[in-house]
């Protein structure tokens, strides 16, 4: 997700290339819709309707798919660039892809740090607070933008660990995803927690593309059946767990593992019905500016006087956070197709001869003329 619109050549040779884009693309827009969802439901439909049934309704229904949002995002996120991230950095698509997912956190970055100090109404979410909290989060994310921000650093940390063994790679970041939950309960909802944690998904879709690709052909409805068994049980254990120790962790760890594989068996199901697959596909393939441009409009359904009063009527009630989704959703789309005509669209890719420079930089002499 460190460009507009995703590639998908890590994917090469795990899938065949009609397969391919369908179910990764399904599967990141179920994904980023359900992140706006969760978004609209925390930062919106809470504070502005009073509680009752159907907001606790909505509260279960965002948390209930906690265990697949992330955790599959970042599966397939390692997934798309399996291939180039296990060259080591002797493919400079790497230092590019790195290079592009900061720039883009850096210039948006810098236009929250501008929403924050022209709004000062209170109770909007992921304010920058102060010049000082401004330059925390160049290195410590606070902000929606944490995502963006994850990407980068780990192409960083699994190109650098190239020639480590994958199973001694993803026995490190297991253990370190189960400690990550040992920190205090005030420090639960810190940005880099969730960075440290999510980690041991991208590197499984680096290092088992094939792996996860399994879980999306042959015989999908045996898979579903036995990875729906699976997560069940993990996520009743779960629930018997305390939070805090490293049973609950585990217990977390290996709940969100087996969702990531039902989830895969769920898109690729998907991925052939035609009234799923053009709307979700099509989301997916945007998933970045979606992700991105979310908060400025969280914020102006927030801010907006018209929004409250639409809420004492019932049908807006009751599915207010499916109106909202849809609405971040389109909005964001659609400002993302017009600023994509205009030189605005540079803050969502890195400058084209800033991308040139950086492949070619190390590029042998020899190398040079036979690409010329």
């Amino acid at each position: 997700m460190g460009e507009a619109r995703d590639n998908t050549d890590g994917a090469r040779g795990e899938l065949s290339p009609g397969r391919r884009a369908m179910w990764l693309d399904v599967a990141r827009g179920a994904c980023v819709i359900a992140v706006v969802m969760l978004h609209v439901r925390i930062f919106v439909y809470d504070p502005l309707t009073l509680p009752t049934a159907g907001t606790e309704f909505w509260r279960q229904f965002t948390e209930f798919f906690g265990p697949f949002r992330l955790p599959l995002l970042f599966a397939i996120s390692g997934l798309l660039v399996s291939k180039r991230v296990r060259n080591g950095w002797r493919d400079r698509r790497n230092l590019v892809r790195v290079a592009s997912s900061y720039w883009i956190y850096l210039v948006w970055l810098g236009v929250f740090g501008v929403m924050s100090a022209v709004v000062t109404v209170s109770g909007v979410p992921f304010k920058i607070s102060s010049p000082h909290d401004f330059v925390r989060q160049l290195l410590l994310p606070d902000t929606t933008l944490w995502f963006v921000f994850a990407l980068a650093l780990y192409v960083v940390v699994f190109t650098s660990l190239q020639r480590v063994p994958r199973p001694v790679i993803i026995g490190i970041f297991a253990v370190v995803a189960v400690l990550s939950g040992l920190a205090p309960a005030s420090l639960a909802e810190e940005q880099w927690l969730h960075i440290i944690y999510f980690a041991v998904f991208f590197a499984a879709g680096v290092y088992l593309p094939a792996a996860l690709v399994w879980f999306s052909q042959g015989r999908i409805a045996v898979k579903l059946l036995l990875t729906l068994g699976a997560f069940v049980l993990l996520q009743l254990l779960w629930q018997l767990t305390e939070a805090g120790d490293v049973v609950e962790t585990s217990a977390r760890l290996l709940r969100d593992s087996a969702a990531v594989t039902l989830a895969i068996g769920v898109c690729a199901l998907a991925s052939r019905a035609p009234g799923v697959v053009r709307p979700l596909a099509r989301v997916g393939q945007r998933t970045l500016p979606i992700y991105i441009l979310q908060l400025p409009v969280i914020w102006a359904l927030y801010l907006l006087p018209i929004v409250p009063p639409l809420y004492e009527i019932p049908v807006v009630r009751y599915l207010g956070p499916v109106f909202g989704t849809v609405i971040v959703v389109a909005v964001s789309l659609l400002v993302f197709w017009l600023m994509d005509r205009t030189r605005l669209r540079y803050l969502f890719r890195l400058p084209r001869t800033v991308s040139d420079r950086i492949v070619r930089a190390r590029q042998p002499v020899s190398a040079r003329g036979a690409a010329g």
